[in-house]
């Protein structure tokens, strides 16, 4: 799911940052799924399902803690992380926190309705080469 998570949160990044600077790509590449996840199973199955994956990403990136799921499901708190942490410790938690969600995913409606959703919000993407089956870490 890293590979994908990657992928994903690279290709959400715009090639000027400065002007987008307090909406960090892990937060665009989560709210664009928001929408799409919220109308699958409800803003509160999506709330729960962001929760449990930003829980479970919180082993591998403790800072994360600092991060809330809100009542709409956005995340509260990344803008501030950001700011805190370097570069390379921020991009990890979002790679996790984003491959966690994506593993729920498979864990719950399988790799290939997980696939065809991904490929749904991102048609630009291949993912001819990626395996839903690989673990969120």
């Amino acid at each position: 799911m890293r590979s994908i998570a990657k992928r994903l949160i690279a290709f959400e990044t715009p090639g000027n940052m400065s002007a987008e600077a307090d909406h960090p790509p892990a937060f665009r590449a989560t709210d664009k799924l928001r929408p799409h996840l919220s109308m699958l199973m409800g803003r509160g199955g999506f709330q729960a399902l962001l929760a449990r994956a930003l829980l479970l990403a919180t082993a591998d990136a403790s800072w994360l803690t600092e991060v809330q799921v809100l009542a709409d499901g956005e995340l509260g708190g990344l803008a501030v992380a950001q700011a805190r942490l370097d570069a390379t410790e921020f991009s990890e938690g979002e790679i996790v926190l984003l491959a966690q969600l994506l593993g729920l995913l498979v864990a719950f409606i399988g790799p290939a309705l997980t696939l065809r959703l991904i490929t749904q919000m991102w048609p630009q993407l291949s993912f001819d080469d990626a395996d839903f089956g690989e673990a969120a870490n």
